[in-house]
């Protein structure tokens, strides 16, 4: 069966196949395209034509010319009424409509398991910096404030103190941020595989919409969910010094 039109022409085998024959289920140039539309046996016969065209999945099995109505569990391959009996007799297997709307139900939980998640954690990230940054604010006020109590000595303490508080803000934050464009990242995949997921429900062949869910579920379990780090801490506190401890 042809796989892809980028493929070969299936009857001359020497030029690019950009025309799918839907009768014969083979790929053709334009001239043997030309020559088998011209045959009486083919003159009523449809093609879909193009670079990228991509030929239907069939929904029938080639060896025994049934349609599929099993999904085996096994061999991970929808099979006909025959290939149960021939080939998959002691294995388990489940009709492939029920195959279909068991992972479909399970990927569309995935995804909006994972983006609950995922905007969980950047709620998380984002009050937590806010967090952090309100700290800091605070403790440099209540720093500002002694300073100004304070003899022309222990100013130059008190440079070194909000530099030294400024900087580690700064790592922090850093820190903070790059985690939080993770989970952003990770929530515009998981919307990716929600948006090919929506999109799934409009295949009407059993057979792909299952192929494309699990090609989903596989992406979907792929985006990392790490947890939200402990939530950084500073304070500040106000003591009474002697000019003797300065």
């Amino acid at each position: 069966m042809a796989q892809s039109a980028s493929k070969t022409c299936e009857i001359c085998v020497c030029s690019p196949g950009h025309n799918y024959c839907e009768q014969c289920d083979q790929l053709f140039c334009d001239g043997c395209k030309v020559s088998h539309l011209r045959s009486k046996i083919a003159t009523n016969h449809t093609f879909l034509s193009g670079p990228s065209v991509i030929p239907e999945v069939k929904q029938y099995c080639k060896e025994h010319n049934e349609s599929f109505i099993y999904y085996c569990m096994e061999c991970d391959m929808p099979i006909c009424k025959i290939c149960v009996i021939k080939n998959h007799k002691s294995h388990n297997f489940a009709e492939i409509k029920e195959s279909t709307e068991e992972i479909k139900a399970e990927v569309k939980e995935v995804i909006e398991m994972k983006i609950r998640n995922l905007q969980s954690n950047i709620a998380g990230i984002e009050q937590s910096s806010n967090k952090y940054k309100a700290d800091i604010c605070n403790v440099i006020k209540v720093i500002s404030e002694e300073a100004e109590q304070l003899i022309l000595m222990i100013k130059e303490k008190i440079k070194c103190l909000i530099m030294s508080l400024r900087e580690k803000e700064t790592q922090k934050i850093q820190t903070l941020q790059s985690l939080d464009n993770e989970f952003k990242t990770g929530l515009e995949k998981a919307k990716k595989q929600h948006k090919l997921y929506e999109d799934t429900q409009q295949i009407t062949d059993t057979t792909k919409m299952l192929k494309q869910l699990k090609q989903i579920k596989s992406q979907i379990d792929a985006v990392e969910e790490n947890p939200v780090p402990a939530i950084p801490f500073v304070k500040y506190a106000n003591k009474m010094v002697s000019r003797s401890e300065i």
